[in-house]
This record gives C-alpha cells, structure tokens and sequence, in this order.
C-alpha cells in the first residue's frame, strides 16, 4: 500500500477520569491543530468518560496517532474496532469533529463494547466489524455535530 492510500481506524476507550468541557475544548484545539498539519480527518464522540474516533488519512499518520493514544495516560481499555483501506474520507470537513453523546447512543452501533460488563472483551471479534466506519458516519451525519 502507498504511504498516500487513505487509511482509517476506529477505536473505543475509557477516559482514565471524566473530561471537562475545558479539558475536551484544550484536547479538540491541539488535535485539529495536529490533524490539519498533518493531513488527518476524523470524528471524536464523547460520553460520561466514554470515548469512540474515528481518524481518517495515510495509514502512517493514523497508525502513529494511534499508538499515541494508546499510551496516552486519559486513555485506558483502548480497543481498536475497525481499520483498512478506505476509498474516500467520510469525514474531510473536519480536522476533528466532535459530538457528546449520551451513553445509550452507542449501544445500537455494530461493534461497540461496553466496558462496563464484565469480560466485554471476550466475545469482539475484528470480522463482525467491517462496516463500523460506515455505521459510524450514519451516526454522526444524523444530528448536529460540534465543530
């Protein structure tokens, strides 16, 4: 694959504390800021501590602010749901968009792990998976997002 081909990658976490609308204001400033330069897309969505992105661009820059996340010390139970080749960005307009979101929003999406039942790893599976980033930008698209 080029460095170039669009790339996504879907994860779900649990903030390590609940974010503040300062903290999100501060987290969404440095990651638009980070994003535009370099070349990332994607939406954020947030709920009580909850947290679900999905980060669009070459599979090196998502890859790499991936593992960021992944050691970021806001961030436990990360868990990558879905990621592969896409033909187009389904989130260009923004460097990062944003939507809080109540708890129960998340449930109707494919592939959402609920971190509060016990052993919620135990039954993902990457290959049930396949169309999250698409479930996703239905989601986004069907309210206002904050951006």
């Amino acid at each position: 694959m080029s460095t170039s081909a669009l790339y996504h990658l879907v994860y779900q976490s649990a903030a390590t504390a609940p974010f503040t609308d300062q903290d999100l204001e501060a987290i969404l400033i440095r990651s638009r800021a980070w994003n535009t330069a370099h070349g990332l897309t994607g939406v954020l969505l947030y709920s009580h501590g909850e947290i679900m992105q999905v980060l669009e661009g070459t599979k090196q820059e998502v890859q790499y602010i991936f593992e960021r996340i992944e050691r970021d010390n806001r961030h436990q139970q990360v868990v990558k749901l879905s990621d592969g080749p896409i033909e187009q960005r389904n989130f260009s307009q923004w460097s990062m968009g944003f939507k809080a979101v109540d708890a129960q929003d998340f449930n109707h999406l494919s592939g959402y792990l609920n971190p509060a039942v016990p052993d919620y790893l135990t039954t993902y599976s990457e290959n049930e998976n396949i169309s999250l980033h698409e479930l996703l930008t239905a989601f986004v698209k069907e309210d206002e997002i904050r951006y």
